[in-house]
């Protein structure tokens, strides 16, 4: 069996979108982040719990600033690694993730930016789209995450042709 762990380092968040309640105006600045000695202990019980791909998430994963070790501990321990971004802050952290991260998933919501801005209440979209051509010139590999909602759903095929 093969186990999957959605690993929550922090509720914060640098955006605000309509559809999540980890938005900075939800709580602002109220939420810590998880220890970095309790992440490694964390991923060593997961390891033996079975747990082989963990997904650094949050809020913005990479807020915390021990990202990079949190994920090469886990390649350590054999584990697929994995992060949920906004993409904000991927171009601060490319580098330091390179060969360590199995796969990055991107969020952007819509092909049209006014749209994306509108959802997500910061401007990320040039940052998704920033965050995509940086992933290929490094040779890694992103997806794309696309929050399906009432408002959205119709956008989903113009999506395609924005990547």
């Amino acid at each position: 069996m093969l186990l999957l762990c959605n690993y929550y380092l922090t509720y914060r968040c640098n955006a605000d979108c309509e559809f999540c309640h980890f938005g900075y105006s939800s709580k602002p600045n109220k939420t810590g982040f998880a220890g970095d000695e309790d992440v490694i202990s964390d991923l060593h019980q997961l390891k033996s719990l079975g747990v082989k791909f963990i997904d650094f998430t949050g809020g913005e994963p990479l807020l915390h600033k021990s990202i990079h070790t949190f994920v090469e501990e886990a390649r350590k321990l054999k584990m697929q690694t994995r992060i949920t971004t906004n993409c904000l802050l991927y171009h601060k952290s490319a580098e330091k993730l390179a060969s360590k991260v199995n796969l990055l998933h991107f969020s952007l919501d819509s092909p049209a930016e006014a749209e994306h801005y509108a959802i997500r209440k910061v401007k990320c979209y040039r940052a998704a789209l920033e965050s995509i051509k940086i992933v290929k010139g490094i040779g890694e590999f992103a997806d794309i995450l696309f929050t399906v909602t009432n408002k959205t759903y119709l956008l989903f095929q113009r999506i395609i042709t924005v990547c």
